[in-house]
């Protein structure tokens, strides 16, 4: 139990901000590489890894997108007998984006198992919903985005993972003449139906689950090194509830290169 509660923490972590942002899509024929190293922690749990993903905006408006593979290094509590573990290959997520009307963004993520033994969640999802952003014409430099989404896990090892609804938002500023733009943001999820598992009997049991609630808080700061091509960003998270993977706070440090 122990084991599935670690995977199903690493998967969660790494979705915390589902979909590539919370902003407009890349100009039709542009795109970007991503990838960095994030640490996460609760009191002796931990883990670590290296995430990358890339994006590419096939025509005007429409931007598809590998998301959240890559390595995790660990995933282990510090105590005497505890089950560490939880290297190897991560989940893959494979998204799309496209913008129905200006600052109006609808997406689909779907998350593919494929990670290693230890790491995967081994649980096929599909995150779908829609974005308003838009630049604040009167701050230069100013912009927001939000974003608002059903998340929908398949069942997997007899358990089927309630209903979740996503609502979130992010904030960011560009001082000027500097190029550093601080931003924060928020996500709220909400477990609308109860998850469910089938037991031995072949009965299907509810975990009286639903209602319940998470809070994601980040804040963070990006940097563009080379104007508009190579973005270094740094963000820390905290999150708190019950949705899953509970309490934990996390460091991701990376850059984006546009091209």
């Amino acid at each position: 139990m122990f084991k599935k509660i670690a995977l199903v923490s690493a998967l969660a972590a790494s979705a915390a901000f589902a979909t590539w942002d919370y902003y407009p899509v890349l100009e039709a024929g542009k795109g970007s590489v991503a990838g960095g190293l994030y640490y996460d922690w609760d009191h002796d749990w931990s883990q670590a890894g290296l995430k990358i993903g890339g994006r590419y905006s096939l025509i005007q408006g429409l931007e598809v997108s590998l998301q959240s593979w890559g390595y995790q290094f660990w995933a282990e509590t510090d105590c005497d007998g505890c089950p560490n573990g939880g290297d190897g290959l991560r989940d893959l997520t494979l998204g799309a984006r496209y913008e129905i009307a200006p600052m109006i963004t609808v997406f689909l993520d779907f998350n593919l198992p494929i990670g290693g033994d230890e790491v995967t969640s081994d649980e096929i999802a599909l995150y779908a919903g829609a974005q308003f952003s838009m630049p604040v014409n009167e701050v230069p430099g100013l912009k927001f985005g939000t974003e608002a989404g059903i998340f929908w896990g398949f069942e997997h090892d007899n358990y089927e993972r309630g209903l979740d609804i996503h609502m979130g938002g992010e904030i960011g500023y560009t001082v000027p003449d500097v190029g550093v733009t601080p931003f924060v943001g928020l996500q709220i999820k909400y477990r609308l139906t109860e998850s469910e598992s089938e037991g031995e009997d072949g009965k299907k049991y509810g975990h009286n689950d639903d209602g319940h609630k998470q809070i994601n808080i980040w804040l963070g700061a990006d940097y563009f090194v080379i104007p508009n091509q190579l973005d270094l960003i740094a963000k820390l998270f905290v999150r708190s509830g019950k949705v899953d993977d509970g309490d934990a706070t996390g460091l991701y440090v990376g850059v984006e290169f546009f091209f």
